[in-house]
């Protein structure tokens, strides 16, 4: 026997020719036969946007989806692109309102349709247009950031970088947040981002919100007298305002090693290269972005050397001891030394570095028994040389080299007669210079190069 066929409610039973037979029939007259009973099993995709558009594959169960169909999303007719299959079928879903909608497959020729299916309609996904501000200065307090757009509603939520920020909807077009005052704290962009979680609404495009530096300003320079070429680093402030922590002190173009004081100060480290040559030198700050950018250029005056600027010599004008003196030739300038001046001795015998920052010198003011001393002008302090200086016997005559690290000196503390030995002030290494000294000689009066 044939198997049972149902067609708009009617059952035949009949051989298997004639069941066949009718089947052909039926497929000719009413190819879009739907059983009343069948139902819609899968919709791909189940979401989609209002406006519609959305190409959707829809499987019913229980028959044949051939004939005059009608497929309804919501009421509203959709458009039938093909058939896929005897019981599929693609169509281009119509316009709707968020939420969802009932889909039904009806077959026209008999009246029948499928039980619903559901379609959601899902809302369009905010869209953002402008910020303002669209740049905050770094440290900002306080600062409301209205957002402009649209497809805004009570379920848009706000991101400012990775930081969820409540916001105020003040209109479908319009929003307003009071950005936290961390996200200020440093100069970086920080992309803004609206969701609406109303029935998977979507995110929105991104835009930038600019934390940026401000614009450095430089208003004086503290530096030592310089003179090209420099023997070694050289140590600067720079004052102004608008400093950051990541600003950077420039000579004529060249980033130096720079240490961030206060937002108004900076200290910087200059290498002797720079200072090669005499001139102005022009001296920026410069901040990297966002903002920031160069300052103003203040000119750091680089002087060439006075030949024989600095004289060193001993008088006894004061009481009738003698003292160290020193003379600046170039500014017309005499230096007492009264910081390193004995009260109670005799100091002479001075050799000065080519800078006429460090003066070495003799002096007897220890029980009268002559040592060596050093003193610096720039932090007018004076260094009693205890590695240097031997407790019972004469250490006298020296010499500074050329860059103030090098003391050669005269001192009989071997056996009874002079030697001559070295002084190294940076490692405060002391020396005998045997192969300059000769044991049954007298040896002394000695001076050093740079």
């Amino acid at each position: 026997m044939c198997q049972t066929l149902s067609v708009s409610r009617l059952t035949f039973h009949t051989s298997r020719f004639t069941c066949v037979f009718l089947t052909l029939a039926l497929w000719l007259l009413a190819p879009a036969t739907a059983h009343a009973q069948d139902r819609i099993v899968a919709l791909s995709p189940e979401k989609g946007p209002t406006g519609g558009g959305t190409v959707v594959s829809i499987e019913v169960e229980g028959g044949v989806v051939l004939g005059p169909l009608r497929v309804e999303f919501g009421g509203r007719p959709a458009d039938v692109l093909r058939r896929t299959g005897l019981s599929t079928l693609e169509v281009v879903a119509p316009p709707g309102v968020p939420g969802p909608a009932p889909v039904q497959v009806v077959n026209e020729l008999w009246g029948t349709a499928t039980s619903p299916a559901v379609f959601t309609y899902l809302p369009p996904p905010p869209r953002l247009v402008r910020l303002d501000p669209p740049a905050v200065p770094v440290g900002s307090e306080g600062v409301v950031l209205s957002i402009e757009g649209e497809h805004f509603g009570a379920t848009s939520r706000l991101r400012v970088g990775e930081t969820p920020v409540p916001v105020t909807v003040v209109s479908q077009k319009r929003l307003q947040a009071r950005i936290p005052a961390p996200l200020l704290s440093r100069a970086w962009t920080l992309e803004v981002r609206v969701t609406d979680a109303a029935l998977g609404g979507g995110t929105s495009n991104g835009l930038s919100l600019s934390v940026t530096n401000p614009v450095p300003e430089v208003t004086a320079i503290e530096a030592p007298p310089l003179l090209a070429p420099a023997s070694g680093a050289t140590a600067i402030t720079v004052r102004g305002r608008g400093f950051r922590p990541e600003s950077l002190v420039s000579l004529a173009g060249t980033a130096v090693t720079t240490r961030f004081q206060t937002g108004e100060e900076l200290t910087a480290l200059i290498p002797p290269a720079l200072l090669a040559k005499a001139g102005d030198v022009p001296v920026t700050v410069v901040t990297p972005g966002p903002g920031g950018g160069a300052s103003n250029a203040v000119d750091l005056a680089v002087r060439a050397p006075f030949p024989g600027r600095y004289l060193a010599f001993t008088s006894n004008r004061r009481g009738g001891r003698n003292h160290v003196y020193l003379l600046d030739r170039e500014a017309g300038r005499l230096d007492p030394l009264e910081e390193a001046n004995s009260t109670n001795g005799n100091d002479g015998y001075p050799s000065i570095s080519a800078d006429g920052r460090f003066i070495v010198f003799q002096s007897d003011r220890n029980r009268g028994q002559a040592d060596v001393f050093l003193f610096d002008r720039e932090t007018r302090r004076l260094d009693p040389l205890p590695e240097l200086n031997h407790p019972t016997a004469f250490d006298g005559f020296p010499h500074i080299s050329a860059d103030g690290r090098f003391i050669v000196f005269e001192s009989d503390r071997l056996n009874g007669r002079p030697k001559i030995f070295l002084f190294d002030r940076q490692t405060r290494a002391l020396s005998e210079l045997g192969q300059a000294n000769e044991a049954t000689a007298d040896d002394g009066l000695a001076a050093i190069s740079n």
